[in-house]
């Protein structure tokens, strides 16, 4: 039985690549995390403190924005095209009056940059309440060719639920 172990191993030797079996050379990879890592990094900075004009010049023509998390708080938050996605970030989201991120972590791997964290923010609700919360949250970006293709926002807003209803009640939930 070793005998046979050993021929099926010495036969089976000249079959294995020399090389990574799939995908980039390691060089490669790293190269492109780089890249991503510091348009993700300057994007998701910009997007953070509201500076729309420090963010547009890193959106492709084409990128798309979606939070499915806020249909059921705002209705859905989309946006397909630089245009729309600018048009949303600077009059949509005009009522924030304050975003501040506590991170956990960030991974910026390959064409993706995910940044995982809190979100402390404040949104005035146009009637003189301004309702403040900390929520986890999650933005993931695919990135190509140097621009931002994809921004999804994935957010836990029960924290926000519970301090609009605070707000609107005068009461503690």
């Amino acid at each position: 039985m070793k005998i046979l172990a050993v021929v099926l191993f010495l036969t089976l030797l000249p079959m294995v690549p020399a090389t990574p079996a799939a995908g980039q050379e390691p060089q490669a990879y790293n190269d492109a995390g780089a890249a991503t890592r510091a348009i993700g990094q300057s994007y998701f900075d910009a997007y953070i403190a509201r500076d729309w004009d420090r963010l547009e010049p890193l959106l492709a023509d084409s990128a798309s924005f979606r939070d499915p998390t806020a249909a059921l708080v705002f209705g859905g938050a989309q946006a397909d095209g630089r245009a729309a996605m600018m048009t949303l970030f600077r009059e949509g989201y005009a009522g924030i009056t304050r975003m501040a991120w506590r991170p956990l972590r960030a991974i910026h791997s390959g064409q993706y940059s995910l940044f995982e964290g809190e979100l402390d923010w404040a949104l005035d609700m146009g009637d003189g309440r301004i309702v403040a919360s900390v929520m986890p949250f999650v933005t993931m970006l695919q990135i190509e060719n140097g621009r931002v293709v994809s921004h999804r926002d994935y957010g836990d807003y029960t924290p926000f639920l519970a301090a609009a209803h605070a707000a609107r009640t005068g009461s503690e939930r």
